[in-house]
């Protein structure tokens, strides 16, 4: 009797074990899954770009992100993944926006019909109509570790920015569910109010069919060079982009030396999206520029360097 006791246990924990499961998106060049588990994301919007970025909240480290443009992102279809997500879940984010006056979308649940939902409201975090953050955690240029979470069982849902819960409310009216669309959005703004949106960059999106708990949320940022890069990405590399000062006031000093003696298209990008500075170089002969920037407004600017192999951009912020 305690043999069949102890199969069926090990039995129930083998069926525990796999019903709690998690489908990773890296956008490494692609908006494929991780392990080939889940539906591939769809573009919304214009079609972004994967560029290589300095990720300053982790170690300066450099790695490919698909950069989105204002009221532009990616959907992720429910119904393609056997209802992954229902009424327990946890998304798992880390992005960076470039500007954040006003409401910015960060997630849709109800595929552009309804204005409710998540956002960043002048830095702070937002659930909009229900409840707004006591403090503005997210910064413009500055990458910020996001989790939402639902407890099906109870309606709780939780938000957190870099680790600390921000929001806490009870989703009696279904708000942070998908309806029958089956799909949920990030980044591009519903219909109902639209164009509450920010150009920004994404370098993970997690989805679990479970409720991560806030002692797992903490493990998680704690290890998030281990979640956003593998072992690999974390060896020493050379930059191929450097911009100093950061922030700047007057000038920036561009560093393309990590380009070799290549021909490279250098240019410089306001949140809007209007180019400020375009050059074309050959970094053999040109390895640093300097950039006046008196003249420009404050606010997040975006530093692309192309060449025919490599892109690789770097966010800075003029400050006067």
């Amino acid at each position: 009797m305690k043999a069949i006791l102890t199969l069926f246990v090990a039995l129930f924990l083998v069926g525990y074990t796999y019903s709690q499961s998690v489908l990773r998106y890296e956008f490494q060049n692609s908006f494929n899954e991780k392990n080939g588990a889940g539906p591939v994301l769809t573009v919304l919007g214009n079609q972004g770009e994967y560029v290589l970025d300095t990720l300053n909240e982790i170690s300066g480290n450099t790695r490919t992100v698909y950069r989105f443009e204002k009221n532009s992102g990616f959907q992720f279809n429910n119904s393609l993944a056997g209802n992954f997500i229902g009424e327990t879940y946890s998304i798992e984010l880390y992005f960076e926006f470039d500007e954040l006056a006003s409401w910015k979308r960060v997630v849709d649940w109800k595929n552009r019909k309804s204005d409710h939902g998540a956002y960043v409201y002048y830095g702070e975090l937002n659930f909009y109509p229900y409840i707004y953050s006591d403090d503005a955690p997210v910064l413009p240029g500055e990458y910020t570790y996001y989790v939402v979470t639902r407890n099906g069982a109870t309606g709780q849902v939780l938000v957190y920015a870099d680790a600390d819960e921000e929001i806490d409310f009870m989703d009696v009216n279904g708000s942070a569910l998908v309806d029958a669309d089956n799909v949920i959005n990030f980044f591009h703004d519903d219909l109902s109010v639209p164009n509450e949106a920010s150009a920004g960059a994404v370098a993970l999106l997690n989805l679990y069919n479970y409720v991560l708990d806030s002692n797992v949320v903490k493990g998680n940022f704690e290890n998030l060079g281990g979640q956003v890069f593998s072992v690999k990405e974390l060896s020493p590399s050379k930059a191929l982009l450097k911009v100093s000062p950061n922030p700047a006031s007057t000038s920036v000093t561009v560093n393309l030396s990590g380009f070799g003696d290549q021909n490279v298209q250098l240019s410089m990008v306001n949140y809007s999206g209007t180019v400020v500075y375009d050059e074309l170089l050959r970094t053999g002969q040109t390895p640093q520029v300097v950039i006046n920037t008196g003249s420009f407004a404050e606010g997040v600017y975006l530093v692309r360097a192309t060449s025919q192999k490599e892109t690789a951009s770097y966010k800075i912020l003029i400050v006067k």
